[in-house]
C-alpha cells in the first residue's frame, strides 16, 4: 500500500485496499491472542472497521486465517516456483537461492507469529490442519523435490534426496527462525542468523550431494 493510501482516512480509501487491513490485522490478533482466543470484533477493532465490515469480506473465522495463509505465504510460492523453472545453472545452487528466500521470508516477525500458531493451535482445526498442509507444506515438498529429483539426474545428488530434502529443509528453516525469536536474546554464543543459515544447508548438502562436482549435461553427456 502506497504512502498516500495509507495516510487517507479510511472511508476514503479504495473498497479493494481493506481485505488486505483485515488480513493484517487478523494476523496481528492471531499472535497476540492465539486463533482460538481471537474474535472477529477484535480483528475488525484492530483494522479500524465495524464487525459488519468484516462479513463483507469473510464468512467466518477460519475463512479470514485461509486469507492470511494464501496471502502471507502461498504468495511468496510463486515467485519461488517461477525462479525454479527459469534456474538453468546446478541443483545446488537453485537448492541454496531457494533456502535464501524461505529464510528472509521466515525471519519475518509476522512469518513468526504464524509459524507459532500453526505449531501450536493447528491440531485443534482439522480442516484448517489439512488447508495448511496441502497449500503450503505438499507444495513447498513439490518444489524442493523437483529440485532433488533435477539433482539426481544430473549426478548431484544422492537419490535419498528426493525424500530428505522436502521434508527436512523446511523444518529446520522454521525451527532454527523459531529459536531465534524465542531465545535469541538468551543464547550470546549463538552464530549470527545468516551463519547459522549457511552452516545449517552446508550440513543437508554435504549428506546429499554425490562426489560428482560437475552437473552432468542432459542426454547423460
Amino acid at each position: 500500500m502506497s504512502a498516500a493510501v495509507a495516510a487517507a482516512p479510511r472511508f476514503l480509501r479504495r473498497p479493494e485496499a481493506r481485505p488486505e487491513e483485515l488480513v493484517q490485522a487478523a494476523l496481528a490478533v492471531f499472535g497476540e491472542r492465539g486463533f482460538r482466543q481471537t474474535t472477529l470484533t477484535e480483528v475488525a477493532e484492530r483494522a479500524g472497521v465495524s464487525k459488519g465490515t468484516v462479513y463483507l469480506y469473510f464468512e467466518s473465522k477460519d475463512d479470514l486465517f485461509r486469507a492470511v495463509v494464501t496471502q502471507k505465504v502461498v504468495s511468496l510460492l510463486e515467485p519461488a516456483e517461477a525462479m525454479a523453472r527459469s534456474h538453468a545453472g546446478p541443483a545446488a545452487e537453485l537448492l541454496t537461492k531457494l533456502i535464501h528466500r524461505m529464510w528472509e521470508a521466515m525471519s519475518n516477525k509476522d512469518m513468526g507469529c504464524l509459524s507459532r500458531l500453526v505449531q501450536t493451535e493447528l491440531t485443534q482445526f482439522p480442516d484448517l490442519r489439512r488447508f495448511f498442509f496441502e497449500e503450503v507444506i505438499q507444495r513447498h515438498r513439490r518444489l524442493l523435490h523437483s529440485i532433488a529429483v533435477r539433482g539426481v539426474a544430473t549426478g548431484e545428488f544422492r537419490k535419498e534426496a528426493t525424500t530428505i530434502l522436502p521434508r527436512i529443509l523446511p523444518a529446520l528453516v522454521m525451527q532454527l527462525n523459531q529459536v531465534r525469536f524465542l531465545y535469541g536474546d538468551l543464547d550470546a554464543g549463538a552464530p549470527a542468523p545468516d551463519k547459522m543459515r549457511d552452516l545449517m544447508l552446508g550440513m543437508v548438502l554435504s549428506g546429499v550431494q554425490t562426489s560428482n562436482k560437475t552437473p552432468k549435461k542432459k542426454g547423460g553427456k
